[in-house]
């Protein structure tokens, strides 16, 4: 894993199109994280998690913390009988 600063990916603009490694892009100037980029070969083994991580950060609004807990206990057991 490496850290770049904003300003490196000019420099260098590898570390964003043909990344080898997990990247941190931390601004200039706050020095204050603002983009992950990782392999596409990572990605790909991770993809349905994050797919699954975005739709619930993305509804969350729409699950109060009771039917949260609920689905995360029928999610593990779905996976449970999916294997």
């Amino acid at each position: 894993m490496i850290t770049i600063s904003s300003s490196d990916v000019i420099k260098k603009p590898s570390y964003i199109t043909n990344p080898k490694e997990i990247t941190i892009v931390k601004d200039a100037k706050k020095h204050i994280i603002k983009s992950v980029v990782i392999p596409f070969e990572l990605y790909e083994k991770i993809k349905e998690k994050l797919e699954d991580e975005i739709y619930l950060l993305e509804n969350s609004d729409a699950l109060n913390a009771k039917s949260y807990k609920e689905f995360l206990e029928i999610e593990s057991s779905c996976e449970d009988l999916a294997i």
